[in-house]
C-alpha cells in the first residue's frame, strides 16, 4: 500500500459490505485503491507481470533461497500484481490466491489482466478459515499482503497466524509478511516468528512498507551465491531484487 495524489479516471467503482472498490487509469497504469488516496496495488497496463512497487519486489526474494518452489499460496489478492509475476516466471509453480472481497476479485481479472488457467487458483474466502480448514504442510511459500482500507489487516500480525501459516508451511517453507512502518518497532511480532522459524529477516523500503521473511530451515546460500541469484532473477524478471536491503534478523 502506498499514499499518493490520485491522478488519471477513474474507470471502475464496486461496492460491498466492506466499502467501496475503484480503479484508476493513468494511461500507462492502472491502480486499485479502497476508497481512499491509499493505492492498494497498480499494473503496468503494457506489462503486468512487471512489479512497480519495492515491496512486492522484496516480497520475491524468497526465490534466490528457495530454486523450485512448486506450491504457493497468496493471502490478499489486490490488483493480483504478484500473482500475475509468479504466474509468468515461476513455470512449475501452483499458486492459490486468497482474497476475502469478490468485487477484488472480480477487478482484478476485468481490468488488471489476472491471468487464468490451471496455474492459479483464486479462492473468496477468509485467509484465517481457508489455512485452518487445508492440509496442513502444503505450501513451499506463504506470500501474505492483507490489507483493508485502513492498512494492515491485524489478522497477519497475531500469534494465531502465525502459527497456521507455519502449519501450513512444508519443512523448508517461507513465509512472507508486507507489513508497515510503525510496525517496526514492534518486537513482539519478531520475536513470535523468531520462536517459530530457524531463519527471519526484514528488507525496508523506501515508501515505508516492512516486508519480513521468514524460513523453517535456516537458508545455506552464501551471500556470493545469492548476489548471482540475484542477477540472474534480474535479468528474468526486467527489475531488480533489493537482496542488499535484506537484514538478517534472526537474533535480537
Amino acid at each position: 500500500m502506498r499514499n499518493m495524489n490520485m491522478t488519471g479516471r477513474e474507470i471502475h467503482r464496486a461496492h460491498d459490505d466492506l466499502g467501496v472498490v475503484q480503479v484508476f487509469d493513468d494511461g500507462d497504469m492502472r491502480y486499485l485503491t479502497f476508497g481512499t488516496d491509499h493505492q492498494q496495488s497498480c499494473a503496468l497496463k503494457s506489462d503486468p507481470a512487471y512489479l512497480s512497487y519495492d515491496y512486492t519486489r522484496a516480497m520475491l526474494l524468497p526465490l534466490l533461497f528457495e530454486d523450485n518452489p512448486r506450491k504457493g499460496l497468496i493471502l490478499g489478492l489486490g490488483a493480483g500484481s504478484l500473482a500475475t509475476c509468479l504466474n509468468r516466471h515461476c513455470r512449475q509453480l501452483k499458486l492459490t490466491a486468497v482474497e476475502l472481497r469478490q468485487t477484488v476479485i472480480d477487478a482484478a481479472y476485468q481490468y488488471f489482466q489476472l491471468p487464468t488457467g490451471k496455474k492459479l487458483n483464486v479462492v473468496a474466502a477468509n485467509a484465517a478459515d481457508y489455512l485452518r480448514e487445508h492440509e496442513p504442510a502444503n505450501f513451499n511459500v506463504i506470500f501474505s499482503d492483507i490489507y483493508g482500507p485502513d492498512g494492515v489487516d491485524d489478522l497477519q500480525l497475531q500469534e494465531r497466524f502465525i502459527d497456521q501459516c507455519l502449519h501450513s508451511l512444508t519443512a523448508k517453507g517461507w513465509l512472507v509478511l508486507n507489513c508497515w512502518k510503525n510496525h517496526r518497532n514492534d518486537s513482539e511480532i519478531l520475536q513470535l516468528l523468531r520462536d517459530r522459524f530457524a531463519y527471519v529477516g526484514e528488507c525496508n523500503t523506501q515508501a515505508g512498507n516492512w516486508v519480513i521473511l521468514a524460513c523453517r530451515q535456516a537458508p545455506r546460500a552464501g551471500q556470493n551465491q545469492l548476489r548471482e541469484r540475484a542477477k540472474a532473477w534480474s535479468q528474468k524478471l526486467g527489475f531488480p531484487l533489493p537482496l542488499s536491503r535484506l537484514q538478517d534478523k534472526t537474533r535480537p
